[in-house]
């Protein structure tokens, strides 16, 4: 099989394996739209006019086109193991839906069981004599026992070693001593237990936030991934106790062993996975003598990503290596691949690796569904099986139906999270040929190539430069992030300026029309209709990560599913959470760019840098921008960056005492109307734009794509009375913003979005904007009557999105559309160019 290139280099004083794939560029055939066979240049098919999510592309823009066969299952599997029997694949599923375990029969490729559980995480390991397996319970603190025989599980028992409960997550079986180990992410340990009883024999401290353990070549030695500290654990077994720690790559999560005694991490925040060797080998400790011993450093650094050296964005998740030690395999999450790696040694014929050493060589990509996210290979060596945590692709959100019934009961249309649907793929071990097409696949799937760091490959025929760093007339933006609204649910009702509908919208289920947002339909009106906008992310939890870092680690993905499922609390860092390139104000920083932040993570800037963001009400806290807004005219000097939180279209529901929805969202729009008419009355407006999105639209429904969002850019230089319909995401206002500001992307995803660049144009129209005045009162308040008033009062709006989102859009519904009004049918197709 051919291999792609590799290259040896030395870092820090070590000998390190860097493995890289030629960065080609690509090639004219191009990912396939949602017309069957329609093939065109890549970043020209991103741009078209009226191109949307379909078969074969993400809303993000990213592709996918699962290889093999595909089966449904639950979401988000996080561990998948073969039986000792070698007729099943076992996976366990710690996703928004379906919490549990799978079992899956590798001779038919089909699903034979799902056992449901309280709650299940990534500890999945069976016993030596392969009778039982155990899986972890997360935070419930539960370890479930399941027995095991002729490829039926059942449910033995449940046992909480530890009172008060911590967050199970890893398990190791050492059948030989008669113990199991357990990472405690909660409390930075593992637990020894026995495997009767499950009783607790020690606890050890590792580092922080253990993911993963895995018993060494030597079988005295316990390796721990620590997903919240960049290193790995050594204990010794028989002791009880951590020796040290290994210092490997950013959120190291999943790890594998092969036969020889490499350990396989994987270091989901910088794009690596780093090998270190377990099984004792020859060392010279004296001039002498020698002694056998275990080498203590990372060997080698595989990187992971299509291009190497490429920021975070390829998030590796999970590892599995063949039976015969040949091969490993790694799932790049967020690239929506799996990447194939020969390591074994007889791949290099004119080196032979120092004692001890190994070098691994890449053969090339797979194609995988929507963040695959745990994966094996069958016994015979023959299959890969990858786990998709997303499925194959996002949908609309609405049913056909006036009602869908699920697991939270009724309601008038599906939750976000709902719409997930997670997807094994059966994929059979490709010969070369096979292997070199889905390689040339994973990367027309790919919009992201490494010349995007420094210039976009869409030509600007605009005021925004195509090159990082060239000269902008634009020299001021703010930006605003409100909260979890679709596009139908605000902008399904839109008409232009001679009254005529006008977008891609489904009025039907507008719930906050002109009659309530006149501001946002008049902006809207007067620059750019953006009816093909996405958010990148499902919620809030990682909506926010996306509109400040164009990023969510794989830490925020999982959080998120476990807690708004209520399925528990992951417990996390900094460094799980925060991207490694930080967010936009820390770039800012880094360049130099000066900046001020109203509200938007502003904890996490100086106060120097923090606005004043005072009120109860969105139009409260805008008198603080506008005030700074004057003042810095007397001076005339402005941030070349503001960023700012504008969340109360997230409303309080029906809660008695409480600002109705309407009232809630008619102040939002207030303010934003209030914003837009300070700065285009300012010195500063022939030099300034404005940039609006929600931080997730998991609030409502869309008869496109439960991502499509409300947002609006303002600017001399936008469009006037158009409607853009490139399919835009959170991540293409980012990549926008930098490029005015001469700023390099944080990450793959905005260095590969579309640049906004068909809103804008090269000349200025300056015209102010006068604010529209309400049309609903913006202090009117629910009282004990109102719809879904008592389902309201039970919920947590001390904080956006501490409530209950399911049931909240439920009681929006409610009070928006009333019993008696239908839901309609919706409406599904393609939106076709203009």
């Amino acid at each position: 099989m051919k291999k792609i290139a590799l290259i040896t280099r030395m870092l820090s004083g070590l000998s390190i394996a860097t493995i890289i794939v030629n960065a080609a560029p690509a090639t004219a055939a191009d990912l396939p739209s949602r017309q069957a066979g329609e093939e065109v240049n890549s970043a020209a098919v991103r741009q078209r006019a009226g191109l949307s999510p379909g078969t074969n592309l993400l809303f993000n823009g990213w592709g996918v086109t699962p290889a093999g066969k595909q089966v449904s299952i639950s979401d988000l599997a996080l561990k998948m193991v073969v039986s000792p029997d070698r007729k099943r694949v076992v996976a366990t599923h710690g996703g928004f839906n379906n919490e549990g375990v799978t079992i899956l029969d590798l001779a038919t490729q089909v699903q034979t069981q799902f056992l449901p559980l309280q709650e299940a995480w990534n500890g999945l390991a069976f016993s030596g004599d392969g009778k039982r397996f155990y899986v972890s319970g997360g935070s419930s603190g539960f370890i479930y026992v399941f027995t095991y025989a002729k490829g039926v599980a059942a449910l033995e028992r449940s046992i909480k070693p530890d009172k008060p409960s911590g967050f199970i997550a890893g398990l190791a079986v050492d059948s030989k001593a008669g113990k199991i180990y357990a990472c405690d992410e909660a409390n930075h340990q593992v637990l020894v237990l026995d495997p009767k009883m499950l009783a607790i024999q020690a606890r050890i401290p590792v580092g922080l936030h253990p993911h993963t353990c895995v018993i060494g070549a030597d079988k005295q030695t316990l390796y721990v991934s620590n997903w919240g500290s960049r290193s790995v654990s050594v204990v010794d077994m028989q002791q009880g106790k951590r020796l040290r720690d290994i210092e490997v790559g950013l959120r190291p999560n999943d790890m594998a062993l092969a036969p020889d005694g490499r350990l396989f991490v994987a270091c989901s925040g910088d794009n690596t996975v780093q090998v270190i060797q377990t099984r004792a080998v020859e060392a010279p400790v004296a001039a002498a003598s020698s002694k056998r011993r275990i080498s203590e450093r990372t060997r080698e650094i595989i990187s992971t990503s299509l291009y190497p050296e490429s920021p975070e964005g390829s998030t590796p998740d999970a590892l599995a290596i063949s039976p015969d030690g040949r091969t490993l395999f790694i799932a790049n999450a967020d690239n929506n691949n799996v990447m194939v790696v020969n390591i074994s040694n007889e791949s290099l014929s004119d080196e032979r690796p120092t004692q001890g050493e190994s070098v691994s060589v890449v053969d090339g990509f797979i194609p995988a569904g929507w963040y695959p996210s745990a994966l094996a290979v069958s016994p015979d060596n023959g299959t890969l099986i990858v786990a998709n945590g997303k499925g194959g692709g996002s949908r609309a959100n609405f049913p056909k139906q006036l009602t869908v019934e699920g697991k939270r009961g009724k309601r008038p249309f599906d939750y976000i999270g709902d719409t997930l649907q997670g997807s094994v793929s059966f994929v059979p071990r490709p010969d070369a040929a096979q292997m070199a097409a889905y390689t040339a696949q994973v990367r027309r799937n790919s919009p992201y190539t490494p010349e995007q760091f420094q210039r976009t490959p869409i030509h600007s025929e605009s005021a925004i430069p195509e090159t990082v760093g060239a000269p902008c007339p634009i020299k001021h933006v703010l930006y605003i992030i409100k909260e979890n609204r679709t596009y139908d649910q605000v902008l399904g009702d839109f008409k232009d300026a001679q009254g005529k509908p006008a977008g891609n919208g489904e009025p039907r289920i507008t719930m906050y029309g002109e009659n309530v947002t006149p501001n946002h339909h008049q902006i809207a009106r007067e620059y750019v209709l953006l009816d093909n906008l996405y958010c990148n992310s499902e919620v809030s939890v990682d909506g926010h990560s996306w509109c400040d870092a164009a990023m969510a680690t794989d830490y925020n993905e999982r959080s998120w599913m476990h807690s708004y499922s209520r399925h528990g609390i992951l417990p996390g860092n900094d460094e799980m959470a925060v991207p490694s390139a930080g967010y936009l104000w820390d770039l800012c920083k880094r360049q130099g760019v000066s900046f001020k932040n109203y509200g938007e993570g502003a904890f996490r800037v100086p106060s120097a840098n923090r606005g004043r963001w005072r009120g109860a009400r969105d139009t409260d806290r805008v008198k603080f921008w506008i005030e700074d807004l004057h003042e810095a005219e007397k001076t005339g000097v402005l941030p070349q960056f503001t960023i700012m939180s504008l969340g109360e279209d997230h409303t309080r529901g029906t809660k008695p005492g409480e600002f109705t929805p309407d009232a809630s969202v008619g102040a939002n729009d207030t303010a934003l109307g209030q914003i837009v008419e300070a700065a285009s009355h300012s010195r500063f407006w022939n030099e300034m734009a404005i940039f609006v999105i929600e931080d997730d639209a998991q609030n409502g429904p869309d008869h496109v794509d439960a991502h499509r969002t409300v947002g609006l850019v303002v600017s001399p230089y936008c469009k006037r009375g158009v409607v853009d319909s490139t399919l835009y995401t959170t991540a293409s206002m980012v990549r926008t913003m930098e490029l005015i500001l001469g700023l390099p992307p944080l990450t793959q995803y905005d260095a590969a979005a579309t640049p906004m660049f068909n809103s804008f144009q090269k000349t200025p129209q300056s015209v102010p904007y006068t604010c529209r005045a309400p049309l609903v009162d913006l202090f009117a308040k629910n009282t004990k009557n109102s719809p879904g008033a008592k389902a309201s009062a039970r919920m947590n709006f001390r904080e956006y999105d501490l409530a209950p989102e399911d049931e909240l859009n439920r009681v929006l519904w409610l009070y928006a559309k009333g019993e008696g009004e239908p839901y309609p049918t919706p409406i599904h197709g393609a939106i076709l160019a203009r």
